[in-house]
């Protein structure tokens, strides 16, 4: 290449350098906007864990399974709920010993950060049954060796 190419090149990328990099910075602007106000949908599945079961008395019936949660929001804020949210805890302390609990607003339990909306939860309420452990005894623990 000739010197006077190098030359007009070298002069059209520097001319109006101010100008050139405020419309790159306005258009750094829009597209990261455009991505953080993306909405999408997630479905989240998490499982249950139950602390403070109160001593003496065990969870009643089947296991509490899974929750599954619909969130609504922007994709980059739903990832960080993603990674933030791994299991559902549900305290059972002051839980009604024995007798049934039953846990609604769900999505209570969730750290989710603003601009993340709980569209649908299924189940939508839990319902918990203490039961008194049964303690064999003596008697019934001499029947059953042999």
């Amino acid at each position: 290449m000739s010197a006077r190419v190098i030359e007009t090149i070298k002069q059209a990328c520097t001319r109006n350098l101010s100008l050139k990099l405020l419309s790159l910075g306005v258009a750094l602007c829009i597209w990261s906007f455009t991505a953080v106000s993306r909405e999408s949908r997630y479905e989240l599945t998490l499982p249950v864990e139950l602390r403070n079961i109160p001593p003496g008395y065990m969870v009643s019936g089947q296991a509490t399974g899974d929750i599954r949660f619909t969130l609504s929001g922007p994709s980059l804020l739903i990832d960080g709920a993603r990674r933030s949210n791994a299991t559902v805890i549900l305290n059972l302390r002051g839980a009604a010993v024995p007798g049934k609990t039953l846990f609604s607003h769900l999505e209570s339990y969730l750290k989710l950060p603003d601009g993340i909306r709980v569209i649908r939860i299924s189940p939508a309420t839990l319902e918990i049954d203490l039961i008194r452990e049964q303690i064999p005894s003596p008697q019934q623990q001499g029947e059953q060796q042999p």
